[in-house]
């Protein structure tokens, strides 16, 4: 009685190996790759961030620039470098002032705080601005 035994196909085993070490480059490589397009997304936000504090930034100058023309000064809305800024001036008494700002550039938005001290002439005309604290809001 002759035994008979199977083998697998010649071939076979090394063509399932390749198989598999495919699957697990392309795997490797999707990840790869989604990973990537979440950083340029990522990238693109924080981006946008910077740009909405540099809104922020500049519109809380123009405030104090405002404010050592016309002590009265009161805030407004204004558009700059493609973003828009909203600020508002507080009489805290004598001549202390809070301007608070707040800007959006795209969908990202950023507040600044300043506390002055205005140093004005006989006019009532503030001449020089003392910044007490500045402070990034949100």
């Amino acid at each position: 009685m002759s035994m008979r035994t199977t083998h697998a196909p010649q071939g076979f085993i090394a063509m399932v190996t390749v198989l598999v070490m495919m699957a697990v480059l392309l795997a490797i490589g999707l990840t790869v790759a989604s990973i990537g397009r979440d950083e340029i997304a990522l990238a693109g936000i924080v981006q946008d961030g910077d740009q909405a504090f540099s809104v922020a930034d500049g519109c809380a100058e123009e405030a104090i620039d405002r404010l050592k023309g016309d002590s009265a000064y009161a805030g407004g809305t204004y558009s700059l470098a493609g973003g828009a800024c909203t600020v508002a001036v507080t009489n805290l008494g004598g001549s202390n002032r809070a301007v608070s700002v707040a800007a959006t550039y795209a969908d990202n938005g950023r507040g600044i705080d300043v506390n002055v001290t205005l140093k004005t002439n006989t006019a009532a005309n503030a001449k020089t601005v003392t910044i007490n604290s500045w402070l990034e809001s949100n």
